[in-house]
Parts: structure tokens; sequence; C-alpha cells
């Protein structure tokens, strides 16, 4: 009997990249396809031509995935929600399991080919933050050392010095490093989005979810309601 092809679609949006990426199992090996689009802003507009021509480029539909994986943040509230909604659509419509991951893990993910050490996953937060998370690198997967959080650099690089990281990735590596000497030396990954390929690959292992992936945030809105012109109820 011909077992099918295992297919994920991974997708992220949560931070400045559009990325877009499958994994395709076959015969005991794994197939890798992906896109990445560095916007900045304008994920929405963007997020669907760039799926139909991944889709195009390993020449299949979307009736042929299996599974689907998406990032939760943390990261821009505007566009990790563009990703969330996306991909709980295409999963409702295909009635395929939908697995979510953390734009922090899945930078770990990324950095796997080059770090088999602990690994410090920054993205800078604006508002002289970072959002974080340490990880060991065990048996071709991230495991957490450290809760995700929102910290200043100064408290990162701390951390990273009391965990021995071996290295750095994600677009707050910098700022980190440059908090200490002592980690003058630590080599910083030259990807600063998240590989939606390496997402595609881990999310095909992963047990099928009893709920939908939900967003994860690290702290309140950058936005606020403007009290002073808000119209008083009667």
């Amino acid at each position: 009997m011909t077992q099918l092809p295992e297919i994920c679609l991974a997708l992220d949006t949560a931070l400045d990249a559009c990325s877009v990426g499958l994994a395709i199992r076959e015969g005991g090996k794994t197939r890798l396809v992906g896109r990445s689009l560095v916007l900045g802003r304008g994920h929405a507009e963007h997020l669907m031509t760039e799926l139909g021509h991944l889709l195009a480029d390993a020449d299949l539909t979307y009736q042929d995935l299996t599974r689907l994986a998406v990032t939760v943040g943390p990261g821009s509230f505007t566009g990790l929600r563009v990703g969330l909604a996306t991909a709980r659509s295409l999963a409702l419509a295909l009635d395929i399991p939908l697995v979510g991951a953390s734009t922090l893990e899945a930078l770990a993910l990324t950095a796997m080919p080059e770090t088999k050490k602990p690994l410090a996953v920054l993205v800078d937060a604006r508002r002289n933050q970072v959002y974080g998370q340490l990880f060991a690198m065990k048996a071709h997967r991230p495991h957490p050392l450290t809760e995700a959080a929102a910290l200043s650099a100064e408290d990162f690089a701390a951390l990273c010095i009391d965990h021995q990281v071996a290295g750095l990735i994600g677009s707050g590596a910098a700022l980190v490093k440059e908090e200490d000497r002592q980690l003058a030396a630590l080599p910083i990954a030259a990807a600063t989005a998240p590989d939606m390929r390496e997402l595609a690959r881990w999310a095909l292992d992963q047990p099928e979810p009893r709920t939908s992936p939900a967003p994860l945030y690290l702290r309140g809105p950058d936005a606020k309601p403007q009290a002073a012109k808000a119209i008083a109820r009667r």
C-alpha cells in the first residue's frame, strides 16, 4: 500500500518578514521549500500571494496539505494576528491540524544547523526591552532553559552569562551582546527571522493539538487609548 506524503505548510508574520515554508515528507525523505519577504509592515497584503507562489514552486495545492504550523508571537500585535487568522481559516477550511510555536522557538529551530550548544534567542522589542528565551539544544530539538520574557538587554546579558550560552540569534542579539564584555566572543547567527522550512519540518513530528494556537503576548500593546479625547457617557 502506497503511503501518502505528509506535507506541512508553516507561516510567520509576527516579525519584520513575511515567511512561508513547506516540509514534504515522503519515502523516508523530507524536502524543504521556503520563501521570505522582508516587509516591516503590510504582511496582510502579501501573505496569500506568497503562499500561492510557495505552493506553485512545490507543484502543490492547498488540498495536498496534511498539516499547518504558525508562529504565535511575541512580535508585532498586528502581524501575529494576521498569521494566526490566516492559519486558523486554512485549518478550518481544509480540516487539518494546526500547530503553534513561539517566534522564539522558531528562531531556535532556525539556528539548529549552526549550533548544538545553549542558545539565546533575542528579539528587539523596542521601548528599551528585548523579547527573549534561552534554549538547550538536545536531540535535534530546542529545550527551554528559561521562560519567554520581555526584559532589558542588561538582564538578558546576565542570564546569558549565568547559563553559559554559546551563541545568539535574533534582532536583539547585538543589543544584549553589547551589555557585557564576557559576551564579546559569542557568535551571532545571521538569521533575524524564523526559517519556516525548519518550523514545518518540526511541526510534522508534533502531536495533534487539542486546541487552536493562541497569541503569545509578553507585554501590553504599544498603542494606548487617548483618555483625554474620550467622549463622556451620559
